[in-house]
């Protein structure tokens, strides 16, 4: 147990920093934006950029449906050892990014003016409207990058995607001073330079997903209804964060105005940068996670899933508290940093209050969505990103400075609502409550044994033997323990020398299923298959006897691991 702990735990951390980077790649565009904007045009120039923000989030809603959708499809076909299944959902992914996103960013070009109109106030439309129109000529790519960026995780590639991220975030940095500050093109300059930028980071990142090591493969094909329907349904919790941000902005930019005029608009636009700033932090860790949670889905490995997502809440609270007291501490800095005089101190705190409670529904939010329980993702995501929070804005309106409460109340309420939602579900069928909703989830092994080992002969061999001694205790036939045995002996060892060089440990999974019995061996160092070599070379003999003996024998790369699976 302490084994398999250490190694998700390894697994986790190592991928959690380069996807807080990807992510924070992602959202510093719209707070660099919003600085030098501020700096540039003042608080006007601030208020058009967050009425604007509505139109990128309505991309990122139809990207991260696709994306995100078909990343969480594939990241389960692949913890059910079906590679078919898995490239197919990427497949889809490309197809629909390009038909489906060209469609969507046309229409939005044409229908620009208005949005503007809807979007603006009077003395700003002009500017949201040239914004807007600049965002969907480049728009495409906005819904494109959602594919790598899901897809680089799934296959172990989370620091490319960080590099691409920090390429876009130094490519709009200078294109922003060079359009705004040198060629004066005003909010026009904002919007080409977060195209080019997202254009450079959506060729490098696509690059990683098409090399041999990222064992994904495109080929075109008409997509099914029932296929499609999956990736809509997958993907709806991510699409649906996107696309009840771009209403809620829509909203609270109302309410600000109804309350302080463009002044409180321009210090909920500030707020508002601040935590499209935070989303490293908010969805970094737990998105660090969700292909984890997916495979250890398509595995049945329910144990694994309880780690993973206590893991997040440990690593979420602890960052989420010191991002929380920096943004307190240096409030009155991140103001000027935006070149306005307007008091933001109250404002930030109560921001900063809502973050531990933001993170923990953003937790089981993604939770949710990895394990296939899309309706109660979608739950909390309605609850935490729109109406709870637009209804505790519109009650606190008529108490002036108070209505930035609506920051924290809003995310407590939606703990509230979910947690008591899923109490009565339980006690309505008479169940214990289940947080994970896992209840129902079938496991396939009535018996299981996970460990990790050493990458020496002794030490595999030593470990061979106690998994003979627990096949014999669990029901396995002779014949079914004999090849589990010779498999575990053979493949770790082999994959002990060619891949790990002898060093490090190997992570081991045997299950007892109603059908006969898996085994699972993943390691990381370098890519390597055995079963390649197994017909045409006689150091590989025993490979190939496993593979006679065995119903099935798969090679994957998931999560950038070495994955061989023998099925008996």
């Amino acid at each position: 147990m302490y084994g398999e702990k250490k190694f998700l735990e390894s697994l986790y951390i190592s991928a959690l920093f380069p996807n807080l980077i990807a992510i924070l790649g992602g959202t510093i565009n719209v707070f660099i934006d919003g600085i030098l904007v501020g700096q540039k045009l003042g608080d006007l120039g601030i208020a058009a950029i967050n009425q604007s923000l509505a139109v990128y989030l309505l991309l990122c809603t139809l990207g991260s449906l696709i994306g995100a959708g078909a990343a969480a499809l594939s990241s389960a076909a692949l913890g059910k050892h079906h590679q078919e299944e898995c490239d197919r959902y990427f497949s889809l992914a490309i197809e629909m990014a390009v038909v489906l996103g060209g469609a969507f960013c046309l229409a939005g070009f044409f229908a620009s003016p208005a949005l503007a109109a809807m979007l603006g106030s009077t003395d700003s439309a002009s500017w949201v409207e040239t914004y807007i129109r600049i965002t969907f000529i480049g728009g495409i790519f906005k819904i494109f990058l959602y594919i790598p960026f899901n897809y680089l995780r799934l296959i172990g590639k989370t620091a490319q995607s960080a590099k691409a991220m920090l390429l876009m975030t130094v490519l709009n940095i200078g294109l922003d001073f060079l359009f705004l500050f040198y060629f004066d093109w005003g909010v026009a300059g904002a919007a080409w330079a977060s195209n080019l930028a997202t254009i450079a980071a959506c060729v490098f990142s696509s690059f990683f997903l098409f090399t041999r090591e990222a064992g994904l493969h495109f080929s075109f094909a008409l997509p099914g209804k029932e296929q499609l329907l999956n990736i809509v349904q997958s993907g709806s919790p991510m699409a649906a964060n996107n696309l009840f941000s771009a209403l809620r902005i829509i909203f609270l930019n109302q309410i600000m105005n109804m309350v302080g005029g463009s002044a409180m608009v321009a210090v909920f636009a500030i707020t508002n940068n601040v935590n499209e700033f935070s989303i490293c932090l908010q969805n970094g860790i737990p998105q660090a996670g969700s292909c984890m949670l997916g495979i250890c889905y398509g595995e049945k490995d329910k144990k694994s899933m309880q780690q993973l997502v206590r893991l997040q809440m440990k690593v979420g609270v602890i960052l989420s508290l010191i991002f929380s007291c920096l943004v307190t501490l240096f409030a009155k800095q991140i103001g000027e940093l935006f070149g306005t005089k307007l008091a933001v101190g109250f404002p930030l705190l109560c921001w900063a209050l809502s973050l531990i409670p933001g993170m923990i529904n953003n937790i089981m939010i993604y939770y949710y969505y990895a394990v296939m329980k899309s309706f109660m993702a979608n739950v909390i995501t309605f609850f935490r990103v729109l109406a709870a929070t637009v209804l505790v804005a519109a009650v606190l309106a008529p108490m002036g400075q108070a209505i930035w409460l609506f920051y924290p109340a809003g995310e407590l309420l939606t703990i509230v609502i979910w947690m008591a939602g899923i109490l009565l579900f339980y006690k309505l069928r008479g169940e214990k409550p289940d947080l994970y909703l896992l209840q129902d989830f079938e496991i396939e092994e009535s018996q299981c044994t996970n460990f990790q080992v050493e990458c020496e002969v002794e030490k595999i061999c030593e470990k061979s033997q106690e998994v003979t001694a627990f096949c014999e205790d669990n029901g396995f036939s002779p014949e079914q323990t004999m090849t589990i045995s010779l498999a575990l002996e053979e493949l770790m060892i082999i994959m002990a020398e060619k891949s790990m060089d002898n060093r490090g440990f190997l992570d081991v999974r045997v299950l007892r299923t109603r059908e006969g019995g898996i085994l699972r061996i993943r390691s990381r160092g370098k890519h390597f298959n055995p079963l390649e070599f197994a017909e045409n070379d006689m150091d590989y003999l025993g490979v190939s006897i496993i593979m006679q003996m065995a119903k099935n024998t798969i090679y994957q790369t998931t999560l950038g691991l070495n994955t061989l699976v023998v099925e008996i």
